[in-house]
């Protein structure tokens, strides 16, 4: 099979640092023939980045190339929609980082757009595709613990004004509800879908500790999901001192825990079984799933109505907490 012919619309950090050392360990599936962003500086960087591929600074110019089969859109979440619709409306695949858009109206239009598109749409919603949380799950499946009953999850670490995605206008100034929280939140959310069902009810609190990074940076979340497993999302992300990020699977027989990319299997007091995933993050296994969903018509994994499903739990979530 033929690469993919792609292009990048969007050249910050999703695309810089997340996206593209992907794409270039995948040469025989992803070809980048054309990149875009709005300032040309960083349009002409990321070109040659990539081996002096051509640049522009129009989307619109992408779409109308006859030479680019797929896009991948990292753009600032307020732009999703807009770009997404055209990129469908002219035939091209989508590959779009998360959030789906920068509120439920925009995302649930997009999600009707791609109900009655034949185009390939899926949300790099890289925790869907960690091999990692995957481990957990086939675990569970395989009855290693008996019946799962709790879900803890917590990251507590340190976001300081000088990180490169703190300081972004777009989190800061909560150009869509919730900044950080949401945007960190939501990979969360999917875990959480992904390993113990459907949200079916929560409470959540949040404050604010540093005011240079956001409404909120402190985030507490108690849930129940429709597979009776309850639990507790916690994201701290103004915590001096200490770095927590940990994923712990409660059952009457026994606990997985995944940390650090090592995922281990608790009997009574014994560590029985030790995995560790050397890269667990996903960004590889969404692009991989992409591109098969393109050239064999598989159904993606992370489609679009998987992340309405995230983008609504964590912003109703972020809506409660406001109000505590």
């Amino acid at each position: 099979m033929q690469p993919v012919k792609l292009a990048i619309i969007g050249c910050g950090i999703a695309a810089r640092d997340i996206h593209y050392p992907v794409l270039i360990t995948i040469p025989n599936k992803f070809k980048i023939t054309v990149v875009c962003n709005h300032t040309g500086q960083k349009a002409r960087d990321f070109s040659l980045m990539a081996g002096n591929v051509p640049w522009v600074i129009d989307y619109h110019e992408v779409l109308s190339n006859p030479d680019v089969e797929a896009v991948d859109i990292a753009l600032p979440i307020d732009l999703n929609r807009k770009v997404t619709e055209a990129a469908i409306n002219a035939g091209k695949h989508v590959i779009l980082e998360k959030p789906l858009a920068a509120n439920l109206s925009e995302a649930k239009a997009l999600v009707s757009l791609v109900e009655k598109s034949d185009n390939v749409c899926l949300l790099a919603e890289n925790f869907r595709y960690r091999p990692g949380l995957q481990g957990i799950k086939d675990l569970m499946m395989d009855g290693h613990i008996g019946r799962p009953y709790a879900l803890i999850w917590n990251y507590h670490g340190l976001f300081e004004e000088s990180n490169k995605y703190a300081r972004t206008e777009w989190r800061i100034k909560h150009k869509f509800e919730g900044g950080l929280i949401t945007d960190g939140g939501v990979h969360n959310i999917a875990g959480i879908r992904f390993l113990a069902g459907e949200i079916i009810k929560y409470q959540a609190m949040a404050r604010q500790i540093n005011p240079a990074i956001g409404e909120m940076d402190t985030f507490s979340m108690h849930f129940e999901t429709d597979q009776r497993i309850s639990g507790t999302l916690n994201l701290y992300q103004s915590c001096n001192g200490y770095f927590e990020n940990k994923v712990l699977m409660l059952g009457t027989g026994g606990a997985l825990k995944l940390e650090d990319g090592l995922l281990t299997l608790h009997h009574k007091d014994q560590v029985v079984e030790k995995i560790h995933f050397e890269n667990d993050n996903g960004y590889l296994e969404e692009f991989e799933d992409f591109y098969q969903a393109i050239r064999t018509g598989s159904k993606v994994i992370s489609d679009f109505s998987e992340g309405y499903k995230d983008l609504e739990i964590i912003l109703g979530a972020v809506a409660q907490a406001k109000k505590w």
